[in-house]
């Protein structure tokens, strides 16, 4: 069993009176690659800035790496890397200077350690350039650099993809992967990029409304909800066909297009017995089509496509 690198539970938060994080309970494994989904005033932020001690919890638990992060912070902050956003570097700095400047801060790093991390992130031809000449996804890897020198077993994204383009998005999805396998980080990642998330991340969590409504694996999440089948019925016969499909125990969900096609979940492989059952009742089939719910539709129909006010 991989260690539990960050442990949540019962994680509560209220603002002006109002409760806005309600008993939030997950943990994140050395690793693995986190997801955190949610609409926009889901509480992610929050969630975030109660993670790396931005905020304060009003119940509930945060241990990192075994440590309390209300009662040990110094040891459990020590072990939580961090980038919100696009990194602030110092532009007229290279990159080595800027990653020079934080390591004298955290203390305790060598030259070999930061030649290490800027090997690692793919930065050693550019490292000595200033950083207002580096792309976005160079200064992203740079952020990553940075937040990695000090060998933190935790390393929180928020919205990492942020303003690069399909090529930056792919690299950084490649580069987290790496960290999670090869160096055996708990990564944790945040992002409305539902397909970047189902590429990334190995297990994620979806909350609304402050509440956590989902965590666990992305193939166990997209398991839960059957195949979507399309239907095309004989002229007239189309709510004929929908009470048959209704009326199968192994169908959910159906629904009429306007296009005059016919749409319900089921499992791909019970589409031959639903077809030998509108055909008993003399329904005519003219076209059947199945496709994979995608985890964006997932995402949507768990939080009903809303959002809510706040961060």
């Amino acid at each position: 069993m991989a260690e539990v690198v960050l442990s949540v539970a019962k994680l509560q938060k209220k603002l002006g009176g109002k409760t806005i994080i309600e008993d939030i309970t997950f943990d994140v494994l050395a690793g693995e690659v986190f997801g955190f989904l949610g609409p926009n005033g889901a509480g992610k932020t929050t969630t975030i800035r109660m993670l790396t001690g931005l905020a304060f919890p009003d119940g509930g638990t945060i241990r990192i790496a075994g440590h309390s992060l209300t009662h040990d912070f110094p040891r459990a902050i020590r072990q939580v890397g961090c980038i919100v956003e696009n990194p602030e570097m110092y532009k007229f700095l290279t990159g080595w200077e800027n990653l020079e400047h934080f390591a004298r801060m955290s203390g305790g790093i060598s030259a070999e350690r930061i030649e290490e991390v800027v090997h690692f992130v793919g930065l050693s031809e550019a490292i000595n350039q200033k950083v207002k000449t580096y792309s976005l996804g160079m200064r992203q890897r740079l952020g990553i650099a940075q937040a990695l020198l000090h060998k933190p077993k935790l390393l929180i994204l928020d919205e990492p993809t942020n303003g690069l383009d399909p090529a930056g998005i792919r690299e950084l999805r490649n580069f987290v992967r790496r960290l999670a396998e090869e160096e055996g980080l708990a990564v944790f990642v945040s992002s409305h990029l539902l397909s970047e998330i189902e590429l990334m991340c190995d297990r994620v969590a979806i909350i609304h409304k402050g509440r956590v409504i989902f965590v666990g694996a992305v193939r166990e999440l997209m398991a839960q909800y059957a195949d979507q089948v399309d239907w095309r019925f004989a002229d007239g016969q189309r709510e004929s066909g929908v009470e048959v499909l209704q009326g199968l125990s192994f169908v959910s969900q159906v629904w009429s297009m306007p296009d005059g096609t016919v749409k319900c979940r089921m499992d791909v492989k019970q589409i031959g017995r639903a077809n030998r059952e509108l055909v008993r009742a003399g329904i005519g089939v003219e076209q059947i089509a199945s496709r994979t719910v995608t985890l964006e539709e997932l995402f949507l129909m768990m939080t009903h496509g809303g959002t809510e006010d706040g961060r």
